[in-house]
């Protein structure tokens, strides 16, 4: 499987070290990694809609796996503020925030592409419930999350 990782405006230094946290976690899986370059956000304010971005994402990629880092806060319609989320096809992130909290989430995201769900073991598939919990999950996959992917793989 191949992921292309757009950034916007500001957030183009965080992608190296997003791509190699993501190729050295899932790369064993089959998962290669493609700066993909600049992607224009088409809509307006200080806060995006993070269901409308990723609609906009499954039209523009409806063939590919896609990440996209922004440099605005995403909001999830009936949920709040989100560091990330995910579609079948698409990711998005939020740029904004500590850098090892921005890889850890970064690889949440990346997770869900590769089918996996939500973990309530010590692994990097957590539900962060906050920037606490985003802080102190571990950024590695858990055995059990592990065994699911070289299922999968093979």
């Amino acid at each position: 499987m191949i992921l292309l990782i757009f950034h916007d405006r500001r957030s183009l230094a965080n992608v190296a070290s997003i791509k190699g946290a993501i190729e050295e976690c899932y790369g064993p899986y089959g998962l290669m990694v493609q700066e993909s370059g600049y992607l224009y956000v088409p809509l307006e304010g200080q806060k995006l809609n993070a269901a409308l971005l990723l609609k906009y994402l499954g039209r523009e990629f409806s063939t590919k796996r896609v990440l996209w880092l922004v440099d605005r806060e995403l909001l999830y319609p009936k949920i709040g503020p989100i560091a990330g989320c995910t579609s079948e096809r698409a990711a998005l992130l939020y740029a904004g925030i500590e850098q090892d909290v921005l890889v850890k989430e970064a690889l949440h995201e990346v997770g869900h592409l590769m089918g996996l769900e939500h973990c309530r073991q010590d692994c990097v598939m957590q539900l962060s419930r906050s920037a606490k919990n985003a802080r102190e999950k571990p950024s590695r996959l858990c055995q059990t999350c592990t065994t699911r992917l070289n299922q999968r793989a093979h």
